[in-house]
């Protein structure tokens, strides 16, 4: 039985290393594919870039050019004017009204003169608050928020000062159109370009270039060109896609083989564990039964006259301090508690075979909660009930058993008062009965149907075993949940008819 396993084993890892092969022969060879199609794009992104560089470059080198022209531009009217103001000023001082009037007709906003300590004469008035004898060079100025060109021109010889401004927003229109982001706009629309962008360099350095991205710095920025990859992404992507189905089929090829191999091999296995299963139940139950007829041959014949010498004793207490008799009744319950955990030994390794009667389900139900209404009382335990009237087949006696086991420990589980709620449903094909109590434990689903598994300390752990015993003798099912920390679920479904 050990060498069968190993020697289906055998195909299985076979069939593995075959399928790694492949897979990993066709990922090489599509990594190869992948690797020649980046380098030639890489080869042509570089050429373009290169191309437009180049074109930027240039581009941008004459904007720059451009508006240093026209600031000198500017620069010489500006100062042609202010010599031609000084000397009409040196032949007769301006009034503040012929300084409007000059500045009026020349297209002038601002008209500003000092000459040694006289007082300035300007227009507009208040135009200008500053003094202007920190300038010992014609110096041009923008003041952008006014929009005006202004320029300082100084004479330290007679001791003058001229500020002459001229409106900039023709002329910043068109500095505008010649900046940058203009001409990069204007680039944008090259055959290949699919964006340029603008950042200072700080930025840029933060980001990672992709394949198709290059960058060209200008000063203080950074241009981004991204060139097209269109052709690149939709080669990439026929790859991708003619490696994930190739992978496809090579999955589908190894699951075929796979399920050929391994259907044998399941299939004995399967029949191995049922085997064993059935092999160690059959151990179980004999060692239980034998122990169980060992204990109760061993033990309860002396528990019964141990429980007969105290009766006597008990009947003759009147010679009997009160100590005497509390002992004696402790004594009476604890050979009483030892009688009833022999008993479900006894119950419990017995072979189960039901004797299936019609019985009014509900009833009984009610005949059980009868027996355990003081207790539940007393334990200020909630009982509520939500059964239809129902005959099935069931043994009733171990039908009974099952609802004791259950009241008893929803009971034993809530000594402080709490709540059980049994429903009763029919279906088609079972009965589903549910018993629902309150729970201040956390309690360990997977252990509580395995036998002598107890959280009370005087508890012998058989009850749910033998309720899951009877159930399963019925053909049914049990499941417990425990949908929060404060309430813990049976649920027992039985079948229309039991298969004996």
């Amino acid at each position: 039985m050990k060498q069968t396993p190993q020697l289906n084993t055998a195909p299985w890892k076979i069939n593995l290393l075959v399928f790694v092969g492949l897979f990993l022969l066709v990922l090489g060879y599509f990594y190869w594919q992948i690797n020649q199609s980046r380098q030639a794009f890489a080869e042509h992104v570089q050429e373009h870039t290169q191309l437009v560089t180049a074109v930027v470059t240039f581009n941008l080198n004459n904007a720059n050019q451009s508006l240093q022209i026209i600031e000198q531009v500017i620069t010489s009217f500006l100062s042609n004017t202010a010599r031609f103001v000084a000397y009409l000023d040196e032949v007769e001082p301006f009034t503040a009204d012929e300084l409007a009037a000059y500045a009026h007709e020349n297209g002038l906003v601002g008209l500003w003169i000092q000459r040694g300590s006289k007082p300035p004469v300007m227009t507009p008035a208040n135009w200008w608050a500053n003094e202007g004898g920190k300038y010992l060079a014609p110096t041009l100025l923008h003041r952008q928020q006014l929009q005006q060109y202004v320029l300082f021109w100084p004479d330290p010889e007679q001791q003058l000062t001229i500020m002459l401004a001229l409106p900039a927003e023709k002329i910043e229109r068109l500095q505008q159109q010649m900046q940058i982001p203009q001409l990069l706009e204007t680039l944008n629309q090259l055959s290949g370009v699919e964006q340029l962008r603008i950042e200072t360099t700080q930025q840029a350095q933060k980001h990672q270039l992709a394949a198709n991205e290059r960058q060209i710095t200008l000063g203080e920025n950074t241009v981004t060109l991204v060139i097209e990859s269109d052709i690149l992404a939709h080669r990439e992507a026929l790859l991708w896609q003619q490696f994930w189905l190739f992978s496809l089929f090579l999955a589908l090829v190894a699951v075929l083989f796979s399920w050929v191999l391994q259907r044998y091999q399941n299939l004995h296995t399967q029949k191995l564990l049922q085997l064993q299963q059935q092999l160690a139940h059959q151990r179980e139950d004999a060692l239980l039964g034998r122990a169980a007829a060992a204990i109760s041959h061993e033990i309860r014949n002396p528990l019964n006259a141990i429980s007969m010498g105290l009766q006597r004793l008990q009947l003759e207490k009147t010679n009997l301090n009160k100590g005497h008799q509390s002992l004696i009744e402790a004594m009476l319950n604890a050979v009483t508690r030892s009688n009833g955990i022999i008993t479900g030994l006894q119950r419990f390794a017995q072979h189960l075979k039901p004797e299936l009667q019609l019985v009014d389900v509900s009833k009984q139900i009610h005949s059980v909660l009868a027996l355990y209404t003081i207790v539940a009382q007393e334990q200020k335990v909630i009982i509520a009930t939500t059964m239809e009237q129902l005959n099935w087949e069931v043994d009733p006696e171990l039908f009974g058993l099952i609802m004791e086991n259950l009241i008893k420990n929803a009971l034993e589980a809530q000594p402080w008062g709490g709540y059980i709620n049994i429903v009763l449903q029919r279906y088609p094909d079972y009965l589903l009965l549910q018993i629902e109590n309150g729970s201040s434990a956390d309690i360990d689903l997977e252990q509580c149907l395995a036998p002598y598994y107890t959280t009370k300390t005087r508890g012998t752990g058989l009850g749910l075993a033998m309720v899951k015993k009877i159930v399963l003798a019925h053909g049914g099912g049990l499941n417990l949940e425990q949908p929060d920390d404060n309430c813990f679920l049976v649920q027992i479904s039985l079948p229309v008819k039991v298969n004996t």
